[in-house]
Order: C-alpha cells, then structure tokens, then sequence
C-alpha cells in the first residue's frame, strides 16, 4: 500500500466513467471481479479517502474511500470514477483566541463564534454529531440607522449562515438552503469583543 498520509482527511468527489450511467461502483477490494461491488454511488456524491494503493499487474490507482458516517461504510474505486478534492488549507485562527473571538453564542443544538482579524469567520458547532462548518463570512452593512442588529453571513456547501446579534442582548443563528430557512434558533450565554456593550 502507498503511504497516503498526504491525502488522509482529504474528500473525492465520485464520476461517472460512461455515458449511459451515473451510477459508480464501490467495490470491496481494489479490483473488479464479479460479485465485490458492495454499494453503488452516484455522480456527484462526495466521499472521504482513506488511503490509495496501484495494485501489482493494475495500471490504475484505486482510493480507500468512506461513503457513508459510519465506520464500516468504506470501499474501494477506481482513479477514473473520482475526482480528487485537493486538501484545503484550515481557516486561520481554527482555534480562534478570546481576544479574535467577535461573538460568541449557544442555541439549543449548535455552538457559533464569529471569529478573525481582518477576514472574520464563521464556526457552526454541531453539539449533536460534534463536526464544525467554518467557513469566511462578511459582515453585512446596516441598512437602517436606527437599527441595533449587527449581522454576519456565511456560505458553504448549499448552505448560507446568518448570525445576528444585539450587543448585550439577543443573539441568533439562521441556516438558510435553496432559499428555505432549514434552521433559526435564539442564542444564549453570548461573549466576544463585539457583543460586549460598549
């Protein structure tokens, strides 16, 4: 087997080799033969690669890959149905310090900082499945003078996160997808440099 210590965390994205299909075989070894196709994926569907081997007598590389959450849910494809996803290098600031923390905020299910000097990031914490979305956001200009909301955006994926706030006061998470609202929640135990009243 390759050392694929370099490719480890990184993500493909599944193809399909034909034009009469979009249907991609996932195979229990890396090799076809008739029966070794434990589960079928689809064009488009993003799978995360284990590891890579070129096996003896093959000319191809095949990916290791994990289709589905669970542990068990990984086979093996060939390097002309997936697409390489090269790894992306992390936000700075992934653990980001009190003093670059904007807001900072609990909801019923996620945890949200705002964070970042100069570039600000958004952190959405799953607390039930415990992975993290970050991704760059802006901070959106006030459109009312009167106004006391302070709103920062988000998109990533499909998927476009709003955090508002209210120094000293009310904070919320709205995940918005195809122009549907998927999740709105009111924040609490809120900190950070910007929520703090001045």
């Amino acid at each position: 087997m390759t050392n694929s210590n370099q490719i480890l965390s990184s993500e493909g994205i599944l193809k399909t080799n034909s034009t009469s299909t979009s249907v991609v075989n996932i195979r229990s070894a890396p090799v076809i033969k008739e029966g070794n196709v434990i589960r079928q994926g689809k064009s488009g569907d993003r799978v995360k690669i284990l590891d890579k081997q070129k096996p003896s007598g093959d000319t191809r590389t095949w990916y290791k890959v994990q289709f589905g959450k669970q542990a068990n849910e990984v086979g093996w494809v060939r390097e002309d149905v997936i697409s390489v996803v090269a790894p992306t290098k992390p936000a700075p600031d992934k653990n980001p310090s009190e003093a670059d923390t904007l807001v900072y905020f609990v909801t019923d299910t996620k945890t949200v900082r705002v964070h970042g000097k100069g570039q600000a990031y958004i952190n959405v914490y799953d607390n039930k499945s415990e992975t993290t979305n970050s991704a760059p956001a802006a901070k959106l200009p006030k459109t009312e003078t009167n106004s006391l909301w302070t709103t920062y955006i988000a998109s990533k994926d499909g998927y476009t996160y709003q955090v508002r706030f209210i120094p000293g006061a009310d904070t919320e998470l709205t995940i918005i997808q195809n122009n549907k609202v998927v999740l709105q929640q009111k924040g609490f135990r809120a900190d950070g440099i910007e929520y703090r009243p001045k």
